[in-house]
């Protein structure tokens, strides 16, 4: 028997062929009408300009019904299509979230001009001077706390710009720059809240006097261009109390950043200088009085008598 060739493999399955047929059928159908009508408007319009016009209105109507044609045909590959990428971005987009993330930070911080290289912000907690900055993460030259000074610690660190998308962004004020600087006095034992204001006032006039002058330019060009008020110039002090009913002395110093720590020093000291021995006085003469400081002549007596009791106490519980 002579040997059948077995069937060729079919690239196209019957239903893609099918619409394969369809979409050539319109084309065709398609450039035969665009070629008809095109025809028909020349015989019968004499003016070029609107042959030209109407020429062009049958060949967008035509395209029109042809695209629908095709649209319809072609549906349910398309729509397979739109769902299979449709997957695709989603794991595109879950996978590379926090790419996305960063250039968005990144966008973020161009766009509203955040910070710069050169400025000192806090970011999550992290404060330090921004040495480099890219398209996925910011460098920051780590910073101590300000209690603990200006320098740097030596650490460099490297944030993903998404950290700008998690919380606010801190801009500090530059160590050049003059600021508001706020710190609070918590006092253990009560003192008299007149003179104590009076030596806190005098204290931070005395540490902010050699720069006044120059504080006051500063805060007049700092409020012209921001266009609000801005605390300062000079120093403000307040009283409260706290939580437990502790008195607390409020201070602000408008001067230097990087003089700011020195300055809350300065006055720190001078104002406890003259407040804490008046204030440690009272309770140390009350609790001498209290309890009188016994000298060793008034305790031999004491001694002596408990000595004698307890061989009594021995013998009386041997006769028992």
């Amino acid at each position: 028997m002579p040997r059948v060739p077995p069937p060729m493999p079919s690239f196209l399955s019957p239903t893609m062929a099918e619409n394969v047929g369809l979409s050539l059928c319109i084309l065709l159908l398609a450039f035969a009408a665009r070629w008809t009508a095109e025809r028909a408007v020349s015989r019968k319009v004499s003016d070029r300009l609107v042959a030209r016009q109407r020429r062009f209105t049958m060949r967008a109507l035509i395209n029109l019904v042809a695209a629908f044609a095709l649209v319809a045909v072609w549906m349910s590959q398309i729509q397979n299509l739109v769902f299979s990428l449709a997957a695709v971005m989603v794991a595109l987009v879950v996978a590379t979230k926090e790419l996305i993330m960063c250039v968005a930070g990144a966008v973020l911080r161009l766009g509203g001009q955040s910070f710069k290289v050169g400025d000192r912000v806090e970011v999550g907690g992290l404060h330090g001077e921004v040495v480099d900055h890219g398209l996925f993460s910011t460098t920051i030259m780590e910073m101590p706390a300000h209690a603990l000074g200006h320098g740097a610690t030596g650490r460099r660190l490297t944030l993903p710009n998404s950290a700008l998308l998690a919380g606010p962004v801190r801009v500090e004020a530059q160590p050049r720059h003059f600021a508001p600087h706020r710190f609070v006095l918590t006092l253990e034992h009560p003192v008299p809240v007149a003179p104590a204001l009076a030596v806190l006032n005098a204290a931070a006039a005395a540490a902010l006097a050699p720069d006044a002058e120059r504080a006051a330019r500063f805060h007049r060009m700092t409020a012209a261009k921001l266009g609000v008020e801005v605390a300062g110039p000079g120093h403000e002090v307040s009283v409260t109390t706290s939580e437990l009913g502790k008195l607390q002395f409020n201070v602000m110093l408008y001067c230097l950043a990087k003089d700011a720590r020195d300055l809350q020093q300065a006055v720190t000291l001078a104002f406890l200088a003259e407040t804490v021995p008046l204030s440690a006085a009272e309770p140390l003469a009350a609790a001498q009085a209290a309890s009188p400081v016994r000298t060793i002549p008034d305790i031999w007596p004491e001694i002596a008598r408990r000595l004698g009791q307890q061989p009594q106490q021995q013998r009386r519980s041997e006769a028992a």
